[in-house]
């Protein structure tokens, strides 16, 4: 090897590692995007024919499609991606969702999707796709692909973890407004209203705003009228006379928890050549706790209501009348001493069950002395801390129905003289009240109880 040949080899080299280093892939996901994908990506979109004119919209893919719901860390890298082409000359990027915005009806108009997708491969390992959607197509477009493999830092498996929607799907099933949201839920909605007048040629609207008491999203209909008044692309009038058209919102719920609430305008005269317009987007909300005890309601089908007699031998007793055969148990919560069932002296293990015929009385002795007037009074509720003490008469007409009760009853401490005796209570009464109400719940037409609240020192 010649001297001078040598001397170039050794100048070239540091120039080859350079251009071999940079060449070589990120081993961190982020600089990846930041370093090798977002450059590319540029060069591609700005002088491709393919996407000259059109318009591109940085997803997060899942399933290889757009997902509006996916996590922190997956739509951190769509920003950052997407912030590296914004503004780039030659490349139209999709308008984004914002509260304010002038009106900008080409929204929605997206021919390319170009998604990153994230796949765990196992072994503390992570695949990333960057793959581009032609959507009229439906189809990814060939020889544009960027793939990334290896692990990923501490701080972006945290936030692989956190769920996160993105906000330019919000209103989607999967990507639900808040109920608190409801001034970008109305800014939304009139934004496609007011598109969807601005297509229309058959005339102008004039619309009244309808309202209504009932409706939980009736406050997002109001914002959404204002909202469309500040985009100026519809008249509004509070004069019924002068108006021909109604803005109107309905809420519907299409699952626990998940709303899809719709704003229309609709003509008054149904004989008009305007159209209807519409949008709609799902919203959630905080369903209220539904109380198991809500279950437990008297209906007077097995028992007429109860009343206090005065037995001779036996002193105060509860009375009920059957309108049909029964079996009959009685119970007695304790206002400070819990739920019991009420037994005969003997104390047997199987509860006490009484049999009466249709239109009979059955009268059962209460542990209680010599009531003053207005000392005792009906209630149509079960309480975990009720009042008073309060005694309960539950009839039932049905042999399953009265066996599936006998069991769960024999659970309850027995009450079997006078003297006071330790209940359930707390969160033992409130299990035990839970299963007795859908117990009631399943065998409603064959279970009935009444009951009486006394007040009463031991």
């Amino acid at each position: 090897m010649s001297r001078l040949r040598l001397v170039t080899l050794l100048l070239l080299a540091p120039t080859m590692f350079v251009a071999s280093g940079a060449a070589a892939k990120p081993r961190d996901a982020e600089t990846w995007v930041s370093l090798t994908v977002a450059p590319a990506l540029v060069r591609e979109l700005a002088t491709h024919p393919r996407f000259r004119a059109e318009s591109i919209r940085v997803v997060v893919f899942a399933d290889d499609r757009p997902a509006a719901s996916s996590n922190a860390f997956a739509l951190s890298l769509r920003d950052r991606l997407a912030n590296a082409i914004f503004d780039t000359p030659g490349i139209r990027m999709a308008a984004e969702r914002d509260p304010g915005r002038r009106l900008d009806c080409t929204l929605n108009d997206v021919d390319y999707f170009i998604g990153l997708q994230i796949s765990y491969l196992g072994n503390d390992e992570y695949r990333i796709d960057l793959r581009t959607l032609d959507i009229a197509d439906q189809a990814f477009v060939t020889g544009f692909e960027r793939t990334w493999q290896g692990q990923l830092t501490q701080s972006q498996q945290s936030k692989l973890e956190i769920s996160q929607s993105d906000p330019w799907f919000r209103g989607a099933r999967s990507a639900p407004y808040d109920e608190k949201q409801s001034d970008l839920l109305a800014a939304d909605l009139a934004h496609e209203l007011a598109c969807a007048s601005l297509r229309q040629t058959t005339g102008e609207y004039v619309v009244l705003l309808e309202s209504s008491e009932n409706e939980p999203q009736n406050r997002a209909t109001e914002l959404v009228g204002k909202n469309l008044t500040a985009l100026a692309s519809l008249q509004f009038t509070d004069d019924p006379a002068q108006a021909n058209a109604v803005l109107r919102g309905k809420s519907h719920s299409v699952d626990v928890g998940l709303n899809q609430y719709w704003a229309t305008i609709v003509p008054i005269d149904t004989a008009s050549e305007l159209p209807a317009l519409s949008a709609n987007a799902y919203v959630r909300y905080e369903p209220p706790e539904i109380d198991p005890l809500d279950a437990l309601l008297n209906t007077q089908a097995v028992l007429s209501p109860a009343a206090l007699v005065d037995v001779p031998g036996q002193g105060v007793a509860m009375q009920v009348q059957a309108k049909r055969n029964a079996v009959v148990f009685f119970l007695n919560h304790q206002q400070r001493y819990g739920l019991v069932h009420l037994s005969g002296r003997e104390c047997r293990s199987r509860p006490e069950a009484r049999v009466v015929r249709a239109e009979e009385s059955l009268s059962r002795a209460l542990p209680v002395s010599t009531l003053m007037p207005d000392a005792a009074s009906a209630t149509n509720g079960w309480s975990l801390t009720p009042p008073g003490d309060t005694y309960y008469a539950i009839a039932v007409s049905d042999s399953a129905a009265a066996h599936a009760l006998s069991r769960h009853i024999q659970k309850l401490p027995q009450r079997c003289t006078t003297a006071a005796r330790f209940g359930l209570r707390d969160e033992e009464l409130e299990e035990w009240l839970t299963v007795f109400a859908s117990i009631v719940d399943s065998q409603r037409e064959h279970v009935d109880w009444q009951a009486i609240q006394v007040r009463n020192v031991y």
